[in-house]
């Protein structure tokens, strides 16, 4: 590995000093393909227009993270803004440690690999373009069609993107980055297939615990082996260029509490009276297009929130109440609450007209 390491390396280091001036692109890519956005973007938008792809998109988004996290205490990924210090590959040969630059999205605290941004983006954008190609009607017809075509190209060409930029940033090696993208769209291409329509609350509870219960046992056994599965979180803190680049919400127990509660959250949601009652109500166009951006709106709210610091534990605790609610009011609520208000808006509408 430390051959692939360092070759790697020098490709960071050429790629940061060829495109020191367009940094902020890659920043913005960085971004777009954050993981966080399944959850906070793509989610509410697309359930607010569609809840079946709506609710499978949250599946995969959910399921892809957990698999993520745990993969990545399984499989100890290096990162390479860390590496560089910590291996004897340059002592080695007498040369000098690689002048790698660090950004404030570079340092992440989970382990490299598989790289969360390309795998959950891969699993996230091959629902919606099936979605879309379904909608369109084009995989009914031949697959190698134009519109197909296109649409897995751009799917594609997003995808090594967003794992440049990883790269870029030094977040992570470009192998990591490919087996991201691989997993994950072997991830969605299975839970493609798989039919949630009869969920009740109680799948949602088990498969919460479930999740929960895998990920702590994944834990457990780590350090029953002698390792310690926070081994990463201890190389952010020594490495990282300022400490102020360090954040919670990028360690793996904080995504465990999102994946956790966005599962929770989203059982409750779709099996609560709220949700029952606008479902009884057809939506038009208009109505779908303002729960988008309610809901969508009620996501950037909750990244205002600031969850207590003051002690570890009841941080994470209020991460998992915060991604519990969260879904509950994107997915239960604000439907609801258009459901109850469009009539008294357009009805009233109509009448200033009609005067």
């Amino acid at each position: 590995m430390d051959l692939i390491y360092e070759n790697s390396v020098s490709a960071i280091e050429t790629l940061q000093t060829r495109f020191q001036q367009q940094k902020s692109v890659f920043f913005t890519i960085s971004n777009f393909g954050d993981p966080r956005y399944a959850f906070l973007f793509y989610a509410p938008l697309v359930f607010s227009l569609d809840r079946k792809i709506g609710t499978k998109l949250l599946w995969v988004s959910i399921i892809a993270e957990w698999s993520n996290q745990v993969l990545k205490w399984i499989l100890h990924g290096e990162r390479p803004y860390w590496w560089i210090y910590e291996t004897q590959v340059y002592n080695k040969t007498g040369s000098n440690t690689p002048a790698i630059q660090q950004y404030f999205m570079t340092c992440e605290t989970g382990p490299g690999s598989p790289s969360g941004h390309a795998m959950v983006s891969a699993a996230v954008w091959y629902i919606l373009i099936t979605a879309f190609l379904e909608k369109s009607e084009a995989i009914k017809k031949n697959h190698t069609n134009m519109l197909a075509s296109v649409s897995w190209s751009v799917y594609t060409i997003l995808l090594c993107v967003v794992s440049l930029s990883r790269v870029y940033l030094a977040a992570h090696f470009p192998h990591q980055c490919l087996l991201g993208m691989i997993i994950g769209c072997g991830l969605a291409i299975t839970m493609n297939k798989i039919s949630l329509d009869r969920l009740k609350l109680t799948h949602y509870v088990i498969a919460t615990f479930g999740l929960l219960g895998s990920a702590m046992a994944t834990y457990g056994v780590l350090h029953v082996l002698g390792l310690n599965p926070l081994w990463s979180v201890d190389r952010a803190v020594k490495w990282c260029a300022k400490q102020e680049y360090i954040h919670l919400d990028t360690t793996p127990f904080f995504s465990m509490m999102r994946y956790c509660g966005f599962m929770l959250g989203t059982g409750i949601g779709l099996n609560s009276v709220f949700d029952k009652k606008a479902s009884e109500v057809p939506f038009s166009s208009g109505m779908k297009i303002t729960s988008a951006i309610l809901a969508i709106g009620v996501a950037k709210l909750s990244e205002r929130v600031p969850l207590p610091k003051f002690n570890i534990a009841f941080f994470y605790f209020s991460a998992f109440v915060a991604n519990t609610i969260l879904p509950f009011l994107m997915i239960a609520m604000v439907p609801y609450i258009v459901s109850r208000l469009w009539p008294v808006i357009v009805g009233g509408a109509d009448k200033r007209k009609q005067q």
